[in-house]
């Protein structure tokens, strides 16, 4: 229920371009968090699956981030060539440090967070998720049914 839903916490995220983006200024969106590492073979599996979501949903007011939480010498290198190779327009963002994923409680991946339009937690994801399902499918749009 929404009213049971935690507020999400503030985060100031780097994207790979090295801009700015704090979660508070996407209240008023669904917004997906997808955490990732290459190193990680199910993460990147997930990530066009993302893509699609992103794709499927943006006119809704949904966004789609994905943290990559490699070593600071490799994330950014790696993310781009995935970028490209991809053809993705999903956010990407670098956090080698791993304070959004402490801060999200993330201790596995690929694991995911959804917030809602306020900004709250929710629904989580610790492992693989099946992002195209029916059932997520119609989790996204309840959240983006919501005022």
């Amino acid at each position: 229920m929404a009213g049971d839903r935690s507020l999400a916490p503030d985060l100031v995220l780097t994207s790979t371009d090295g801009e700015k983006l704090s979660l508070k200024d996407l209240h008023g969106k669904v917004v997906v968090i997808g955490f990732w590492a290459s190193d990680c073979t199910t993460c990147l599996l997930e990530l066009p699956a993302f893509e699609e979501i992103r794709k499927r949903y943006v006119g809704d007011g949904l966004k789609v981030l994905a943290i990559n939480l490699d070593p600071e010498n490799v994330g950014a290198k790696l993310t781009k060539e995935v970028w490209e190779r991809g053809g993705f327009k999903t956010g990407s963002y670098l956090d080698a440090a791993r304070d959004s994923a402490s801060a999200f409680k993330i201790e596995t991946l690929p694991s995911a967070v959804v917030l809602d339009r306020q900004g709250r937690m929710a629904f989580n994801s610790y492992g693989a998720n099946d992002w195209l399902s029916p059932e997520t499918a119609r989790l996204i749009e309840d959240l983006l049914l919501e005022e």
